[in-house]
């Protein structure tokens, strides 16, 4: 796909006069997508852990096209880097509904359609913050652990105490590739599919034995 044509598909979405759905329809056509499908599970909510890919500077949006639109660019961002192919991706491999966990960049409204659950950038209480607002959705999750990590190699554990607490009980670790783009091949690897289940239970029994014990001091 050339990038003219993916900025005004991008632009025609933004300015309402194409739904997300539609959107993707019209990129998947031209962009090259390869994904590993764990959608057997689709039956059951997965959290999906996964590298944050690099985006090539072909998929952002310049914000003078789309400003005050779908949320506007509230952080003032020069441009806008449209994640809908990695959402694309991820739909694909998941199979159900799911949300990813992620921050507000600006036109809000937009990340939202596609999927992500907005978090606050900062502070304390964001993973309870996801359990209490995703808690009775029946959805999956995708979250890229080393998300705030200065290094790299470090994979925070919050979404492991996440998934307990939401009753998760399959974790699915994938790989994406390094950068996408809208010519270059992109993929999103299946490294293991891991039964938490009994781990799971117990982590949970611990949290909820520390709860109670709080609130009986």
């Amino acid at each position: 796909m050339e990038r003219d044509e993916y900025v005004s598909l991008s632009v025609e979405y933004f300015k309402g006069k194409m739904s997300i759905a539609d959107l993707a329809i019209e990129i998947e056509r031209k962009v090259a997508l390869h994904v590993d499908r764990i959608d057997l599970l689709a039956d059951e909510r997965v959290m999906l852990i996964a590298n944050h890919p690099k985006a090539h500077p072909e998929l952002s949006i310049p914000a003078e096209l789309i400003a005050g639109l779908k949320g506007g660019n509230s952080r003032n961002f020069p441009d806008f880097w449209f994640p809908i192919v990695r959402q694309m991706m991820l739909k694909k491999a998941m199979g159900r509904r799911f949300f990813t966990i992620g921050y507000d960049i600006g036109w809000k409204t937009a990340m939202q359609e596609m999927g992500h659950f907005l978090i606050r950038h900062e502070g304390n209480g964001r993973c309870q913050e996801i359990i209490s607002r995703l808690g009775k959705a029946d959805c999956s999750v995708a979250i890229f652990p080393e998300g705030g990590a200065r290094n790299m190699e470090t994979f925070r554990s919050g979404f492991f105490y996440i998934a307990c607490e939401l009753g998760i009980r399959k974790l699915a670790v994938c790989k994406f590739s390094s950068e996408l783009t809208l010519n270059g091949p992109n993929s999103l690897r299946l490294i293991k599919l891991e039964d938490i289940g009994c781990i799971a239970d117990s982590v949970k029994e611990f949290i909820d034995f520390q709860r109670r014990s709080i609130v009986a001091a």
